[in-house]
This record gives C-alpha cells, structure tokens and sequence, in this order.
C-alpha cells in the first residue's frame, strides 16, 4: 500500500512533502481587485442527524431453530429395527362340562377365508384337519370359496372337502353369480349337531348375488357367516361400503338380534383399532382398502348398534394378534399383519348369564396359517 500512498502526495516533479514540515505554510487567499481582501465564505455545515441505534442497526428478529417433524409412531415401531413382531401365545379357556357355568354347554364356531376352496384343499388338507381338531367346530364357515353352481370342477370340490371332514355334512352353499371364481361362503355343520331350524343363503342388495352371507337358524341363537366386500384397489367400493352394504348389514343384524342373540363370524375386511394394523404409522395406510378412517368408523357404528368384538372383549391386551398376513410381501414370517376377521356377539351375549346364550372364550388359529388368513373362532355356553 506503501508506493499507492506516495502517488497521491507526490508533486508533478515526485518531490514528496512532508506533511508535518513547520515551514510549509497555509496559503493565503489571493486579493481580489481592488485591494480588498476577502476571506472565502465558509460553506454551511450540513447538519448530521444522529440516527438512533435501533434505525441504524434494526433488529432483526432472530429466526428460531427449526423443530424436528415429529413422526407418528404405531403401537409396533419399536419392532422395526428387530425385523419382526412377536406372536402372542393366547392361552385357550376350558370349556368342558365342568367349566361352563350353570349347567351349559359348550357351542364351538369357526370361520376361514381360504382365498379359493379348489386351490386350498391341492395343498392345504392337513392345515384344514388341523384347524377343526383345534377349533372342533359345530358350525363350520368357509369363505371366498370362489365355486361356480352346478359345475364339475365344483361338484369335485365339494366332494374332496366332505371327504376331507368326514364328521361334516354340507348345509348350505351361497355362490357368487355377477362374476365367475368370485367370493362365495358355504357352511358345514357337525354331524352331531341338533338340526338348525334353517339355514339359508343370502345377500343385501347393495352386493346382490355375490354370495356372501349364510344365516343359520338354531333355537337359542343365529350364528351369521359374513364375508364383506372389499373397498378395492383404488377404494372403487368404498362408498358403496360406507353408504349401502355397511347400514345394510347393520339393519340385517338389528333384525335378527330382536328375535334372539346373535353370532357374527367371518372376514370382515376392517382393521378397527390401531394395534390390529401392523403398520399403522405409514402414510399411504390411510388410503387402503379396510384401513381407511370411514370404514374404521362404519365399524364401530356396528359395535354401537347392540353387537360387541369378541376377542377385543376377552384380550384386550393382546398386541401381535393378527388374522391376515400378505403373501406377496411375505409378511407371515414377520409377524407383520393385520386383524380382518372377526367373531362379534349381540350385547346380551357379553357377560355372565343364566336364561341365554353367552361368550365363553374367542379365538384365533396362526398356527395352522402359512400365510393369508388364519380361523378366527368362538365357544358359546347355551
């Protein structure tokens, strides 16, 4: 910066001055004519303002630290670093003669959606066997069989499924007829059973001939076998669920349970409460077919109408207690599923009684599930 500082002061010859020389002198103004010397008008001071701090540096508000987004986590999260969620162990209650109450005795159920009869019994005949030594079913319902009426392929099936269940007779067969290899329930009853006073399938007109209920008359109680239908890929169903089959449904039960209690089994294709959905924290769960908050809610407008959740009633602690693992993500292994099938009862049915029916235990079959859907099953003291 040195030799830049020597070029200004210097004069057109480079003589430097020193600006701190005694004999350098202020020059003097020169005189103007006539004689008169004049001094040069000092110019007015402009006046400086002094701005107050604030306005010469204002006060920029600090920013504040950004908070980190909370994420939403599920009654399983904590398992997802393990990999996998722990399968309850749900211990069974005794139901012999010596354990039900006031001389009762014990009315088993059971309820399996196979996802196709005729694929099922190729490969699946001893997990069958196996469920009805554990469950040992006097009303049997079988779901989404996907037969077609009055077929060969059908007539063999059944035959196979008879064969399979010797202690079983075929009661009753509700086929879907809108569409071929679609849905259909049938129900099969133990052979040492009281004849029921009917059994009948039906449907509610918002799924017309889908074949997806069968209503079994017995002289205590009507056991319901149901298999709603799904909201589909892109929620296609879900107003007609939401708005016609779901009140329908409801309307149905109300009638029945006016003229006796009522049992409600089967695959109900809801996921009611947070813990029966593995993942319920995922953004994109809101937005899937039986997961969605309108048919959570539809749900419990069911529940509010006089009918109670079974095993919700008799585990309510139970995490882990699924019914329906995906095969194609191959979720069994992991435990990671959702509950979908359901045994509900009418309210009366819910506690300690002597004149009727009432719930003595709810359960579910994992064990005999390689994936899909497991039976869901009940015992009922009548």
């Amino acid at each position: 910066m040195a030799p830049k500082f020597d070029r200004k002061l210097s004069d057109s010859q480079g003589e430097v001055k020193d600006l701190d020389d005694p004999s350098e002198t202020t020059p003097v103004p020169k005189e103007k004519k006539g004689g008169r010397i004049t001094t040069p008008a000092k110019r007015p001071a402009k006046k400086r303002i002094k701005k107050d701090a604030e306005e010469e540096q204002p006060d920029v508000p600090s920013e504040k630290p950004k908070r980190a987004k909370k994420v939403r986590e599920g009654p399983y999260t904590i398992f997802k670093e393990q990999g996998s969620i722990p399968e309850p162990q749900m211990q069974r209650r005794a139901a012999g003669a010596a354990d039900l109450p006031g001389g009762k005795s014990g009315f088993n159920v059971l309820a399996w959606n196979v996802g196709s009869l005729r694929a099922f019994l190729r490969t699946r005949v001893a997990d069958l066997q196996e469920a009805v030594k554990q469950g040992a079913p006097h009303v049997l319902g079988i779901i989404e069989h996907k037969l077609q009426e009055g077929t060969a392929d059908t007539e063999g099936a059944l035959g196979e499924l008879s064969k399979a269940l010797p202690d079983y007779r075929l009661a009753c067969v509700n086929y879907s007829t809108v569409k071929k290899g679609y849905s259909g329930t049938l129900v099969m009853l133990h052979k040492e059973v009281p004849e029921p006073m009917s059994v009948a399938a039906e449907d509610l007109p918002s799924a017309a001939a889908e074949g997806r209920l069968v209503v079994c008359e017995f002289n205590s109680l009507f056991v319901v076998l149901c298999y709603v239908p799904n909201s589909g890929d892109g929620l296609k169903r879900l107003s007609e669920r939401i708005e016609k089959w779901d009140p329908q449904l409801r309307e149905r039960l109300r009638d029945l349970a006016q003229k006796k209690s009522v049992v409600l089994m089967g695959d109900l294709n809801v996921a009611h409460q947070d813990k029966d959905i593995w993942n319920v924290e995922a953004p994109h769960v809101p937005k899937s077919a039986g997961l969605t908050p309108e048919e959570r809610e539809s749900f419990s407008k069911l529940l509010e109408s006089g009918f109670k959740d079974g095993f919700a009633l008799h585990h309510p602690e139970a995490l882990g207690a699924f019914t329906y693992w995906s095969i194609r993500a191959g979720n069994r292994k992991t435990n990671r599923g959702l509950r979908l099938d359901y045994v509900l009862v009418s309210d009366g049915m819910a506690g300690e009684r002597e004149d009727g029916p009432m719930l003595w235990d709810v359960f579910h079959l994992p064990s005999v599930a390689t994936g899909d859907h497991c039976p869901v099953g009940a015992v009922i003291a009548v």
